[in-house]
C-alpha cells in the first residue's frame, strides 16, 4: 500500500466537549510500547503477556508518567483485528477536555504523532477492512442531520453501494468477455449472442445505473432542508400558527395587525426530514417604510418556498377574499389554512374559498389557533406529505465523487449504444466498456489515487 503511513497516529475521538466519558484512540505499529509507558495497575506496568491475554477486553488501570492522571478503562485489539486492521488501543477517560488534551501531549511525549482528518478509517480502507463506499457511509452516518438521511447512511455502511457495484461490475465483465470473444474467434465457427441480445444487456446495467442515480438526486433533495413558508394577511393567525407547529412560543402575537416586521425563521425536523420553518410579516398597503421592506420579505421568501401555506381570517371575509385575488397567481399548489374558524364574520362563505382554489391544487383546512380546533389533522398532514417523502428502502444516498463517477458509465454506455447503431465493430465499442468498468472500480476503490483518497477522507473529523 504506497499510501499508507505505518507510524503510530493518536487522537481524541469524542466531542470536543464535557461528557461522561472522553475517549482517546491509539493506531500503528507501537501502540503496545506506547501503551505500556502510559498504563499501570498497582503502582506496576502492564506486561505485554497480560495485555496479549486480554484483548479485546475493558483494562481498569492508571495512565500517566511519573505522575498519573487519571483512572481508564483501557482496551487493546491486536492486528488484524482491529477497526484500523493495526495494534489499536482505546483509552476510555473521564470526559473533561483538558484531561483529555493533557493525555494527548503525554502520547506525544512517548512517541505517537496527531493523526489526520480521517487518518483512522482511511487505514482501515488501506488494510481493506472496508472499502471505499463503506468508508463513506461512516463519514454520512456522522454527519447525519435527520432520521431519514440515517437510514441511508446506515445502508450503505452496510454494503447497499458495495453489492450494486459488484453486481454492475460482475454484468459488464460478462459483456466484454463476450465480445473481447467474438473479436479473437470471429473466423471460428462458434455462436455468440444476437446483437439484439447484447444492446438489452447494455440498456439493463443502463437502467439500473440511471434509477440509481435519479433516486440520489431525490435522496439529496430530500434532506436539504425544505423551506416552509407561512404567509397571509395581518392579524390572521400567522405567528400564532407558527407557535403551534414548534410547540412553544417564538414569535410574538398581538392582536395589533403589523406586529411582525421581518420574517422569522426556525429549523426544525418534521416526520424525520431537518425544515426551515418562517413566518412572515403581514402583507397589506402601508406607508410605514420599514414595514414595507418586511412586506417585500415576505414575499420573497413565499415565492421561494417549498411548501407555501396562506393563513386567512375567517373573521374578515373581505381582506381573505382580497387578499387570494392578490395572490392567485403565485397561490398553486399551496395549503390554504383558514384560521379563526370559531369567530366566523357573518358574510364567510367557505363555499367562495372553495370555488377560488379548485383550480389550484390547493389544499384546504379550518383550524382555530385559540381553541385548537383543525391543529392537529393540520399538523399531521404537513408532517406526512412534507416534500412528498419517499420511503428511504427504494433510495441510495451517493456521494457527490460517486454522482459523477455513475454518470460518466452512463456516457459510457450511451456512447457504446450509439456506436453499436452505427454498426461500428465490437473492437471499438468495447473500449467505452472498459471505461464503465474504470469507473466502477473508481466507485468501490478498486483503482485509487491520492487524490481519490484526499478527498473523500478530508470530510472526516480528526479522531475517526
Amino acid at each position: 500500500m504506497s499510501f499508507l503511513k505505518i507510524d503510530t497516529i493518536v487522537a481524541i475521538s469524542t466531542p470536543l466537549n464535557s461528557g461522561a466519558i472522553g475517549i482517546i484512540r491509539l493506531s500503528g505499529p507501537e501502540t503496545l510500547p506506547i501503551s505500556q509507558k502510559l498504563l499501570s495497575k498497582n503502582l506496576k506496568p502492564l506486561e505485554s503477556n497480560f495485555l496479549h491475554e486480554n484483548t479485546r477486553k475493558a483494562i481498569y488501570c492508571d495512565f500517566g508518567l511519573e505522575t498519573k492522571i487519571d483512572k481508564i478503562l483501557f482496551t487493546y485489539f491486536p492486528s488484524p483485528h482491529s477497526y484500523t486492521g493495526e495494534e489499536m488501543g482505546e483509552f476510555s477517560f473521564h470526559g473533561n477536555i483538558i484531561l483529555l488534551k493533557s493525555a494527548l501531549q503525554l502520547f506525544f511525549k512517548v512517541g505517537a504523532r496527531p493523526a489526520e482528518r480521517g487518518e483512522f478509517t482511511k487505514r482501515a480502507y488501506l488494510n481493506r477492512k472496508i472499502d471505499l463506499t463503506s468508508a463513506e457511509a461512516i463519514a454520512q452516518i456522522i454527519h447525519s442531520r435527520s432520521q431519514f438521511e440515517l437510514e441511508l447512511a446506515q445502508k450503505n455502511a452496510f454494503g447497499e453501494i458495495h453489492k450494486l457495484t459488484s453486481m454492475l461490475r460482475s454484468e459488464l465483465l460478462n459483456l466484454k468477455a463476450e465480445c473481447e470473444a467474438e473479436i479473437d474467434f470471429s473466423t471460428e465457427d462458434l455462436t455468440f449472442e444476437s446483437m439484439s441480445e447484447r444492446i438489452n444487456r447494455i440498456k439493463k446495467v443502463y437502467s439500473i445505473c440511471k434509477n440509481t442515480l435519479d433516486g440520489s438526486n431525490r435522496a439529496s433533495s430530500l434532506i436539504e432542508k425544505a423551506k416552509v413558508v407561512i404567509f397571509g394577511p395581518p392579524n390572521a393567525g400567522k405567528s400564532s400558527l407558527m407557535n403551534l407547529i414548534l410547540g412553544r412560543e417564538r414569535a410574538i402575537v398581538s392582536e395589533i395587525p403589523g406586529t411582525t416586521r421581518d420574517y422569522l425563521a426556525e429549523d426544525i425536523h418534521l416526520d424525520g426530514l431537518p425544515i426551515r420553518l418562517v413566518d412572515t410579516a403581514g402583507v397589506r398597503t402601508t406607508s410605514d417604510k420599514i414595514e414595507q421592506l418586511g412586506i417585500e420579505k415576505s414575499k420573497s421568501e413565499f415565492e421561494t418556498a417549498n411548501v407555501k401555506i396562506v393563513v386567512l381570517d375567517a373573521g374578515n371575509s373581505i381582506e381573505s377574499k382580497e387578499f387570494l385575488g392578490f395572490i392567485s397567481e403565485n397561490i398553486k399548489n399551496s395549503l390554504i389554512v383558514i384560521n379563526k374558524i370559531d369567530d366566523k364574520s357573518t358574510d364567510w362563505n367557505s363555499d367562495d374559498i372553495y370555488k377560488f382554489i379548485e383550480d389550484k391544487n390547493g389544499k384546504y383546512f379550518e383550524i382555530s389557533c385559540k381553541t385548537k380546533k383543525g391543529i392537529p389533522e393540520f399538523v399531521d398532514y404537513l408532517n406526512s406529505n412534507i416534500n412528498s417523502r419517499e420511503n428511504s428502502e427504494n433510495l441510495i444516498l451517493l456521494e457527490d465523487r460517486n454522482k459523477y463517477l455513475f454518470q460518466r458509465i452512463l456516457d459510457s454506455l450511451d456512447t457504446t449504444l450509439h456506436l453499436i447503431d452505427n454498426k461500428s465493430p465490437a473492437e471499438i465499442y468495447v473500449k467505452e466498456i472498459d471505461d464503465a468498468l474504470i469507473s466502477i472500480g473508481q466507485i468501490n476503490g478498486r483503482i485509487e489515487t491520492e487524490e481519490i483518497l484526499g478527498r473523500v477522507f478530508s470530510k472526516f473529523c480528526i479522531g475517526k
